[in-house]
């Protein structure tokens, strides 16, 4: 029953999402279909304080935009929908440069190979240089671009919504190849970035499949079907690979939508183990421990190693929270009125919340021994968590 609930929930985000493109997205895990509950006591305690802020322009509230900053050596790369790229420095938050391309921004930033890269809505890829902001090349695609493009080993790697994955030349932006995969009627729209790591490019497909290929020809070396596909109709049957892999030694971990997280053996595709939890945020690895959060907004602890459960926490439900990033000994989360809740890894106890904007915290990441946060208003900052 709970399956069905969610499912339903689902289908009526799809079809309010369709008809209200230039509202205000819901951000989180769906904005997720259950009641929330009062905020626990801290039990502990945590020094948690912003570093920089900085304003960058509206990222988030024009439907669908993936648009969510990178972390490279240079810095902090930022695009808002207007198509203005910054390079923020990772000390202050000061402007290194600023380069405006003048058209929607719907991906980015991409960063990888010398070059920071966004796509428009047009389904145009820009490349520009990573250090100077000089714009390298202009791609058309001519089909809807429905991740963030990656970068390496002399490759670009773009996905579309038609299934479609493609490499480009890093110097150039010249076609070099391209594999084509079925796309389910019925999908999620928020499609994992491909992540290049040496010759290999590996995808999460909307069909429930994660692909593992040659970066540098195109050749398929393994593809695994991760897709449970036990429901009654099409709307429960959904299995996206939505979550963008991460690799840790020989593992590669990943999750689908009401599906399970799974770690598999990086160079024959082998199960290592299988966790069952529905989730489409990406995923925080560190200190042998495993984070997600599920579609119920629940923050999951999970061995590594071996996958079995260390613990979870379900305070948190019902208020749009963010993927998990572990800094230190501490677990934080975001939430859909802006607030940061800082965790212990031991038990996934509350030490400490603060405000950080008026609206939705749309992504966290690490940002070396600090949390850089993005809202959905357009501010990002670097946090601080001792």
């Amino acid at each position: 029953m709970k399956s069905l609930n969610v499912s339903i929930f689902l289908l009526i985000a799809i079809i309010l999402a369709g008809c209200n493109k230039n509202k205000e997205t819901e951000w989180g895990t769906f904005n997720e279909p259950v009641e929330s509950k009062p905020i626990p006591a801290a039990v502990g305690d945590a020094k948690v304080s912003a570093t920089w802020r900085q304003k960058i322009g509206d990222a988030g509230d024009f439907g669908y935009a993936i648009l969510k900053p990178a972390i490279s050596e240079e810095g902090v790369y930022v695009v808002n929908r207007a198509g203005r790229v910054r390079l923020l420095d990772s000390l202050t938050g000061k402007v290194i440069w600023s380069k405006s391309l003048g058209k929607n921004t719907y991906a980015g930033v991409g960063v990888g190979a010398g070059l920071a890269l966004v796509a428009f809505d047009d389904g145009t890829v820009v490349a520009l240089d990573a250090i100077t902001g000089e714009e390298q090349w202009r791609v058309p695609i001519n089909r809807q671009i429905s991740a963030i493009p990656a970068a390496g080993t002399g490759k670009v790697i773009v996905r579309t919504a038609d299934g479609m994955l493609l490499a480009l030349d890093a110097a150039t932006g010249e076609r070099l190849w391209e594999l084509q995969r079925p796309v389910p009627g019925l999908s999620i729209h928020g499609d994992s970035q491909p992540l290049i790591s040496g010759d290999t490019v590996i995808t999460g497909l909307t069909n429930g499949n994660i692909l593992v290929n040659s970066v540098l020809s195109g050749r398929e070396f393994w593809e695994k079907d991760l897709s449970l596909g036990r429901g009654t109709n099409e709307l429960e049957q959904i299995t996206d690979v939505d979550v963008t892999p991460v690799i840790n030694g020989p593992n590669l971990y990943t999750g689908t939508y009401q599906g399970e997280i799974v770690a598999l053996n990086l160079q024959d595709s082998t199960v290592q183990w299988q966790f069952k939890a529905s989730s489409r945020l990406p995923l925080s690895i560190a200190n042998g421990q495993l984070l997600l959060t599920d579609e119920l907004g629940t923050v999951i602890s999970l061995d590594a190693e071996a996958g079995f459960l260390n613990w979870e926490q379900e305070a948190f439900q019902g208020r749009g929270v963010s993927n998990p990033v572990i800094v230190g000994n501490h677990v934080v989360i975001g939430d859909a009125k802006g607030n940061l809740y800082v965790l212990d890894t031991l038990q996934g106890l509350l030490l400490k919340s603060i405000s950080i904007d008026r609206s939705a915290i749309t992504s966290l990441q690490r940002l070396s021994d600090s949390v850089l946060v993005s809202t959905n208003n357009g501010t990002v900052a670097k946090v601080s968590v001792e």
